[in-house]
């Protein structure tokens, strides 16, 4: 697959999915596969999570665009909890979907390199 650690160009330094496909690729990620399956499904809920998250974010944005001034206070209130988590997370959770399939897939690629092992 021929992926290097620095391939990630300007990533967030809070994730590490390139390092973590490289040390995969290389079978230097060594995991049990039924531990690797344990930290897929946790990975893949946290991705949910993170969609779910972009999705409200984006839903916010667009119904304070078509509200204008007249802004109902639900709609409001759905705009203020999406800008503030943004700010917080400092744009993390665009990051978030970039990097954690990467993580997803590293640990596929451990789990069947252990299977494959004799």
């Amino acid at each position: 697959m021929g992926r290097r650690p620095d391939d990630a160009g300007d990533a967030a330094e809070d994730f590490a999915g390139d390092l973590f496909l490289y040390l995969a690729d290389k079978g230097l990620l060594v995991v049990d596969p039924e531990h690797a399956e344990r930290v897929i499904a946790e990975l893949d809920r946290t991705l949910d999570i993170v969609k779910a998250r972009l999705r409200r974010r984006e839903i916010a944005r667009r119904l304070r665009a078509a509200a204008g001034a007249d802004i109902a206070p639900g709609v409001a209130k759905l705009a203020v909890d999406a800008a503030f988590a943004e700010q917080v997370t400092a744009g993390h959770w665009d990051q978030a979907l970039i990097e954690l399939p990467k993580y997803i897939e590293a640990f596929r690629i451990a789990a069947r390199r252990a299977r494959e092992r004799p």
